[in-house]
Order: C-alpha cells, then structure tokens, then sequence
C-alpha cells in the first residue's frame, strides 16, 4: 500500500499593517522634541543718547495692540523705530499702528 504523506503547511506571521508599519518607521526616525538646546532668542536693544529701547518688547507691544482690535493671527509684522521722535510704527498684516516708545 501506499502512504500518503501529508505535508502539514506552516502558516507565515502575518505581516504588520502598512499603517503599523508607518507608526514604527516614525518612532525609531523621529528624536523627542526636548532634545538639546531652545532655540535662541536674543535680546536686540536700540540706544540713543538720551534712551534704551529693548526691540522685542517692541515687537510683543506691536502684536499686543494688533491683537487688542484684530481677531486674525499675526502673519507679518514689520516694525519701524523712530528714537528721535520716541515711536514705532508697525504694520502687521497690511494693518498700520504707532506705539509711544
């Protein structure tokens, strides 16, 4: 007589998921983002003879009073210092404004 042999199949894991896949390649690719150093942020001053004026302060009153009236995020901003008049004018998203330095 003659044996059959059965072969038994050997079932393969199954494969991850693409999208397992993608969240794994982003975790071992990608450094925590609390590494290293901040960013810098250096302080600018502006001196005349008679006055020093810390440009980002500036910059933050400019934004302040845009916010203060506008409810659209700030998208640019463009600052003009003036020490002899003791002004910055600003212009952030189109829209003008003075400060009194």
């Amino acid at each position: 007589m003659s044996e059959k042999k059965t072969v038994a199949s050997v079932e393969a894991p199954a494969p991850e998921t693409p999208a397992a896949e993608q969240k794994a390649a982003k975790k071992a690719g990608k450094p925590s983002a609390r590494r290293g150093r901040p960013p810098l942020s250096p302080e600018i001053y502006v001196e005349t003879a008679s006055h020093q004026y810390n440009v980002t302060d500036i910059v933050e009153r400019a934004k302040a009073d845009y916010r203060a009236t506008h409810k659209v995020g700030v998208q640019s901003c463009k600052i003009y210092i003036k020490p002899e008049e003791g002004v910055a004018y600003y212009v952030v998203n189109k829209v003008t404004g003075k400060l009194d330095l």
